[in-house]
């Protein structure tokens, strides 16, 4: 592992940030530190920055220990929330500074410099201000000068938080495109659990100063380890009993039952629906338009739950009776999750 945490602990008082923390990063990732305000992923990054110190445990880059080494000595880029570019100095020279500050030969700067703002894509931006771009250059430009130095690893905090949706998406791209291109170790901190699926090839899921899970996206989708990754991620629904509805495994002492919408198969009275008699009768309380699909909140068996249905599907009505089947649903007891799947239907026959 090119990264690696062992054992970290972090604590402001009484509140414990980081509870024995242990991961590992390849190098050339591009991962994500996910999880709710409060759940210490942004503590874990300042720690590997050196910004802050861990109060036990060991941090290792590159097979060295650098708890004790500063900062500036690390060969870490750090990218800020808010940019933190400097407001009276240009483009140039915002991305230049970090070199200057080494005392870099100035036509290296110059060489170095003019590569990053053609890698950045803003030619002719040089003798700008930063109060003279979009949000989505401003990050650009913070990119590039925590790039100036060529360091071993890039940190983002919330590289997208504080930039609009439709710029949002595009940076994503750009981001993980130029990351793969350089090949830099990165690590970038979210709440925004589609910002980690789109953009990280590695997800590590944060709750209350702990790691909750670590894996692929895909992974951690399709097959939450814990209580909380199994509610955290998709647009789960907490099901009030899953043993009202027909054709579910009964689990002792279970604690919860989560549905995503994928699970369900929601149709009108009077359309086809293969599996009617497992269906349970359900009504619409309320549609939203989601852009290529509808969604329905749906109220079936005293629980509330999120279904979708295509554009080009005939339409539902709020307070319309609807049919509603699921094919499977998480439970958890404890902090184990289990994924069951109803018995009505065989395993190769769900498509989600």
């Amino acid at each position: 592992m090119y990264i690696e945490l062992r054992d970290i602990n972090k604590s402001y008082g009484d509140f414990k940030a980081s509870d024995n923390v242990n991961f590992g990063i390849e190098k050339g990732k591009l991962v994500a530190l996910l999880g709710p305000s409060g759940s210490g992923k942004t503590t874990i990054l300042r720690m590997i920055a050196g910004l802050e110190h861990p109060d036990s445990g060991d941090i290792i880059i590159d097979g060295q220990r650098v708890n004790d080494i500063p900062a500036s000595k690390r060969g870490i880029g750090f990218v800020f929330q808010s940019y933190a570019l400097f407001r009276y100095m240009t483009v140039f020279d915002n991305i230049a500074f970090g070199l200057q500050v080494k005392k870099a030969d100035k036509k290296a700067v110059q060489e170095r410099v003019t590569e990053l703002i053609k890698l950045i894509g803003l030619e002719g931006f040089e003798n700008r201000y930063p109060s003279q771009l979009s949000g989505g250059q401003r990050q650009r430009v913070a990119f590039a000068r925590a790039l100036a130095p060529n360091p071993q690893v890039l940190l983002l905090d919330e590289p997208f938080a504080a930039i609009d949706a439709k710029v949002r998406q595009e940076l994503r791209r750009w981001l993980k495109e130029m990351i793969r291109k350089l090949g830099v170790t990165s690590i970038f901190v979210t709440h925004d659990q589609d910002e980690a699926l789109d953009v990280a090839d590695e997800i590590i899921v944060t709750n209350s100063g702990r790691i909750e899970q670590t894996g692929s996206p895909l992974e951690i989708y399709r097959a939450p380890a814990t209580a909380f990754t199994s509610s955290f991620f998709g647009q789960t629904s907490e099901l009030e009993d899953y043993t009202r509805f027909k054709f579910f495994d009964r689990v002792d002492n279970y604690d919860k039952a989560f549905v995503r919408p994928e699970f369900i198969k929601m149709t009108k009275k009077d359309e086809i629906q293969k599996y009617k008699n497992s269906a349970a009768e359900g009504i619409v309380e309320d549609i939203a338009f989601r852009g290529n699909y509808i969604e329905y909140t749906v109220n079936s068996n005293g629980s509330t739950f999120i279904a979708h249905r295509a554009l080009d599907e005939e339409k539902v009505e709020v307070g319309e009776k609807v049919d509603v089947f699921i094919y499977r649903l998480f439970i958890t007891v404890g902090n184990e999750v289990r994924l069951l799947k109803n018995g009505s239907i065989r395993e190769e026959m769900v498509v989600i």
